[in-house]
Protein backbone atom coordinates (compact mmCIF):
# COMPACT_ATOMS: atom_id res chain seq x y z
CA UNK A 1 0.00 0.00 0.00
CA UNK A 2 1.22 3.39 -0.87
CA UNK A 3 1.21 5.89 1.40
CA UNK A 4 3.17 8.49 0.64
CA UNK A 5 3.32 11.54 -2.48
CA UNK A 6 5.59 13.93 -4.08
CA UNK A 7 4.25 16.53 -6.76
CA UNK A 8 6.73 16.51 -9.38
CA UNK A 9 4.68 18.70 -12.28
CA UNK A 10 6.50 22.39 -12.01
CA UNK A 11 4.47 25.18 -12.53
CA UNK A 12 1.90 25.78 -15.08
CA UNK A 13 1.35 29.53 -15.15
CA UNK A 14 0.35 29.73 -11.67
CA UNK A 15 0.82 27.45 -8.99
CA UNK A 16 -3.42 26.95 -7.88
CA UNK A 17 -2.69 23.30 -9.40
CA UNK A 18 0.02 22.33 -7.58
CA UNK A 19 -1.31 23.17 -4.31
CA UNK A 20 -4.96 21.94 -4.97
CA UNK A 21 -3.30 18.59 -5.56
CA UNK A 22 -1.09 19.09 -2.67
CA UNK A 23 -4.07 19.66 -0.45
CA UNK A 24 -6.42 16.73 -1.75
CA UNK A 25 -3.79 14.42 -1.51
CA UNK A 26 -2.90 15.26 2.24
CA UNK A 27 -6.53 15.73 2.99
CA UNK A 28 -7.20 11.85 1.83
CA UNK A 29 -4.19 10.79 4.31
CA UNK A 30 -1.40 10.66 2.16
CA UNK A 31 2.02 11.97 3.93
CA UNK A 32 4.10 14.48 1.64
CA UNK A 33 7.65 12.80 1.15
CA UNK A 34 10.79 14.97 0.77
CA UNK A 35 13.22 13.76 -1.91
CA UNK A 36 16.80 14.77 -1.67
CA UNK A 37 18.76 14.02 -4.45
CA UNK A 38 22.18 12.50 -3.64
CA UNK A 39 24.58 14.75 -5.67
CA UNK A 40 22.88 17.56 -4.04
CA UNK A 41 24.12 19.63 -0.82
CA UNK A 42 21.73 20.25 1.75
CA UNK A 43 23.72 21.68 5.21
CA UNK A 44 22.45 19.57 7.72
CA UNK A 45 21.75 23.53 9.26
CA UNK A 46 19.16 24.14 7.21
CA UNK A 47 15.13 22.96 7.18
CA UNK A 48 13.44 21.33 4.15
CA UNK A 49 9.47 21.32 4.25
CA UNK A 50 7.57 18.14 3.80
CA UNK A 51 6.80 17.38 0.20
CA UNK A 52 9.75 19.04 -1.29
CA UNK A 53 11.93 17.81 -3.78
CA UNK A 54 15.86 18.92 -4.16
CA UNK A 55 17.47 18.37 -7.54
CA UNK A 56 20.97 16.93 -8.43
CA UNK A 57 23.54 19.61 -8.47
CA UNK A 58 21.16 22.05 -6.15
CA UNK A 59 23.11 23.46 -2.78
CA UNK A 60 20.95 24.51 0.18
CA UNK A 61 23.41 26.32 2.60
CA UNK A 62 23.38 26.99 6.65
CA UNK A 63 19.94 28.60 7.84
CA UNK A 64 17.99 27.93 4.76
CA UNK A 65 14.26 27.35 5.03
CA UNK A 66 12.64 25.89 2.29
CA UNK A 67 8.68 25.38 2.48
CA UNK A 68 6.30 22.33 1.77
CA UNK A 69 5.34 21.35 -1.56
CA UNK A 70 8.76 23.47 -3.20
CA UNK A 71 10.49 22.29 -6.11
CA UNK A 72 14.46 23.47 -6.12
CA UNK A 73 15.68 22.14 -9.42
CA UNK A 74 19.13 21.78 -11.02
CA UNK A 75 21.85 23.05 -9.81
CA UNK A 76 19.89 26.18 -8.10
CA UNK A 77 21.62 27.46 -5.05
CA UNK A 78 20.33 28.64 -2.12
CA UNK A 79 22.18 30.72 0.02
CA UNK A 80 22.41 30.95 3.84
CA UNK A 81 19.57 32.24 5.89
CA UNK A 82 17.18 32.54 2.86
CA UNK A 83 13.58 31.56 3.21
CA UNK A 84 11.56 30.11 0.29
CA UNK A 85 7.44 29.94 1.08
CA UNK A 86 5.87 26.75 0.64
CA UNK A 87 4.75 25.90 -3.45
CA UNK A 88 7.46 27.64 -5.00
CA UNK A 89 9.25 26.21 -7.46
CA UNK A 90 12.67 27.35 -7.83
CA UNK A 91 13.96 26.60 -11.95
CA UNK A 92 17.15 25.38 -13.01
CA UNK A 93 20.47 27.48 -11.81
CA UNK A 94 18.69 30.07 -10.41
CA UNK A 95 20.61 31.85 -7.63
CA UNK A 96 19.07 32.96 -4.13
CA UNK A 97 21.17 35.22 -2.24
CA UNK A 98 21.49 35.05 1.54
CA UNK A 99 18.55 36.28 3.64
CA UNK A 100 16.17 36.46 0.58
CA UNK A 101 12.58 35.85 1.32
CA UNK A 102 10.91 34.45 -1.50
CA UNK A 103 6.91 34.08 -0.86
CA UNK A 104 4.36 31.52 -1.18
CA UNK A 105 3.46 30.21 -4.47
CA UNK A 106 6.35 31.83 -6.78
CA UNK A 107 7.86 31.18 -9.41
CA UNK A 108 11.44 31.83 -10.12
CA UNK A 109 12.84 31.01 -13.79
CA UNK A 110 16.25 29.60 -14.55
CA UNK A 111 19.52 31.28 -14.14
CA UNK A 112 17.71 34.10 -12.31
CA UNK A 113 19.31 35.60 -9.59
CA UNK A 114 17.66 37.45 -6.21
CA UNK A 115 19.73 39.68 -4.56
CA UNK A 116 20.90 39.53 -0.75
CA UNK A 117 17.99 40.48 1.31
CA UNK A 118 15.27 41.11 -1.24
CA UNK A 119 12.00 40.09 -0.63
CA UNK A 120 9.68 38.37 -3.69
CA UNK A 121 5.87 39.01 -2.75
CA UNK A 122 3.75 36.19 -2.47
CA UNK A 123 2.59 34.44 -6.05
CA UNK A 124 5.20 36.45 -8.26
CA UNK A 125 6.79 34.78 -11.43
CA UNK A 126 10.79 36.37 -11.80
CA UNK A 127 11.25 35.44 -15.83
CA UNK A 128 14.19 33.45 -16.64
CA UNK A 129 17.60 35.37 -16.87
CA UNK A 130 16.45 38.43 -14.76
CA UNK A 131 18.69 39.67 -11.89
CA UNK A 132 16.68 41.31 -9.27
CA UNK A 133 18.63 43.93 -6.79
CA UNK A 134 15.44 45.71 -5.92
CA UNK A 135 11.55 45.67 -5.87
Amino acid sequence: IVSCFLITVGQIKTPEKRIKLYINLKELGFKPSIVISSHSYVSKHSKIGEGTIIMHGATINAGAQIGSNCIINSHALIEHDAIIESHCHISTGAVINGDAYIGTGTFIGSQAMIREGLKIPDYSVIRGGTALFKI
